[in-house]
């Protein structure tokens, strides 16, 4: 029986690669517990540069990962929190004042609260609207003050902010998107921001940190200090931008996310001379061979110009040198093999890979654990924060999430052969709004039982000669 449920937070990032849903409620002392987790890579082309470019392809994503929450903890979302991203992002300070409203000239809220207000009627170029309006620093009668300004005496209260804006078309497309499953937007974050509020702590926004989300599309960059943040900007580069470098050598699209995760690595020097990947043959032609340490001299060459782009933020928003909290690496590409020790080398900081686990429940922390899921985890906390929930409505009781398959947990290598499929299936087969799936239905109801039996134990004898089986280590 359906049932209104006002606890759950519902978070929606819709990333280049991959499409992060999570449903979590507000727990003790700040954190939140996840009940609810879909994971689904997006078509190639449905995003780039963390702008929608197919609406279709990203509705189908968005579709099939609530749909995935609905089938197996029975959960319909109606409204949710969603990222933004994009190199149209930008990021610009301004100053104001405001007189102190009581006679007796303590500072409260309602004129923290007028002061930021009086940004929002700042002009923005056309085209553009304010996302986030962050504050800098306040001043109390043209002194500094290095905390909230509030129960503070004084006459006029003046500050610096952060004033962050968008491409209104770019964020009207993201509503149309939601619009079209029927999920209504509760609002809109910066997936930097989410980002570090999920992997970061206040002794290192304090000390100074920048925080490098390293998505498919792009790397949105984040740099705090005094517990503020100071700068923010994005990269427009990402991992798919390596996969499109290790495609041009020759790969075939379907092998190049494998062959980087499995023999990809960020510093080429590790790599002895001798070591290389057999490809796999294709229609019979003699399978081909790729240099190990040319698979690691392709990637670094790309990482080259992320760590370039960094280093030029870091200069341009003048803390060059006053980060002592370092970089916090996560996103989906912070998984690649010895990234922590390039960027080491490369920017001359302390590096940190971050796994959004420091702000969820003990039993949580196992359910996020992989940078993929930073910005879902930020949005939960930032609705918390606030006392906000999102409309859902509970169909039945909920599976545990530990009893559903996970993409993203750890496993162990020996456990699961790295392997190509030879056949490839429709990926859309169980999916209702794929042309397909009524299609596969028909042809399930017309074999029957005995057809069901029949395609099962032929499968089970193309497993048991799949010559995959004889594959070594080097090959993929």
């Amino acid at each position: 029986m359906e049932k209104n449920n006002n606890n759950y937070i519902a978070a929606i990032d819709m990333g280049t690669s991959s499409t992060v849903i999570l449903i979590g409620r507000r727990a003790d002392e700040g954190r939140v517990e996840i009940v609810a987790s879909s994971v689904v890579e997006n078509e190639r082309d449905s995003m780039w540069r963390g702008d929608i470019r197919n609406i279709d392809k990203i509705v189908l994503s968005v579709q099939r990962a609530l749909r995935n929450i609905e089938k197996e903890y029975y959960i319909k979302v109606q409204e949710a929190y969603l990222n933004l991203s994009g190199k149209h992002i930008k990021c610009d300070y301004k100053s104001g004042y405001v007189s102190i409203s009581n006679s007796e000239g303590e500072v409260r809220r309602e004129d923290v609260e007028r002061l930021s207000n009086d940004m929002r009627n700042i002009s923005v170029p056309a085209g553009e609207v304010i996302v986030h309006i962050r504050p800098r620093i306040y001043k109390l009668d043209d002194d500094n003050i290095s905390s909230e300004p509030i129960g503070m005496i004084g006459k006029r209260l003046s500050g610096e902010f952060n004033i962050i804006t968008a491409e209104k078309s770019k964020i009207d497309l993201i509503y149309r998107c939601l619009n079209r499953v029927d999920v209504r937007v509760a609002d809109v974050v910066l997936s930097s921001l989410a980002s570090s509020e999920a992997v970061l702590v206040d002794d290192q926004k304090e000390l100074g940190v920048v925080v490098l989300d390293f998505g498919g599309g792009t790397c949105d960059v984040c740099i705090y200090h005094d517990k503020s943040i100071r700068y923010l900007g994005v990269i427009p580069f990402g991992g798919l931008d390596i996969n499109s470098d290790i495609r041009s050598c020759g790969v075939l699209e379907r092998l190049v996310e494998r062959l980087k995760v499995k023999f990809g690595c960020a510093l080429s020097s590790e790599i002895p001379e001798t070591q290389y990947i057999r490809l796999p043959s294709i229609n019979n032609t003699p399978s081909n061979e790729m240099s190990q340490k040319q698979l690691a001299s392709i990637i670094e060459a790309r990482l080259d110009d992320i760590s370039e782009q960094l280093m030029h933020i870091i200069k341009k928003s003048g803390y060059e040198g006053r980060l002592a909290g370092g970089l916090v690496l996560t996103g989906g590409g912070a998984n690649l093999n010895m990234i922590k020790e390039f960027f080491i080398q490369r920017t001359g900081m302390p590096v940190r890979i971050a796994v959004p686990d420091l702000y969820v429940t003990p039993e949580s922390a196992d359910k996020v654990a992989s940078p993929i899921y930073s910005t879902a985890v930020g949005l939960l906390l930032i609705a918390a924060s606030m006392g906000r929930t999102t409309a859902t409505i509970s169909l039945a009781r909920p599976k545990p999430l530990d009893q559903v398959y996970n993409p993203y947990a750890p496993v162990a290598e020996e456990d699961t052969p790295f392997t190509v499929d030879q056949d490839e299936t429709d990926d859309y087969a169980d999916n209702p709004y794929s042309p397909s799936y009524e299609e596969g239905r028909q042809q399930q109801q017309h074999q029957g039982g005995f057809g069901k039996w029949f395609k099962k134990t032929i499968g089970k004898v193309r497993d048991s000669i799949d010559p995959d089986e004889s594959l070594e280590d080097n090959d993929l």
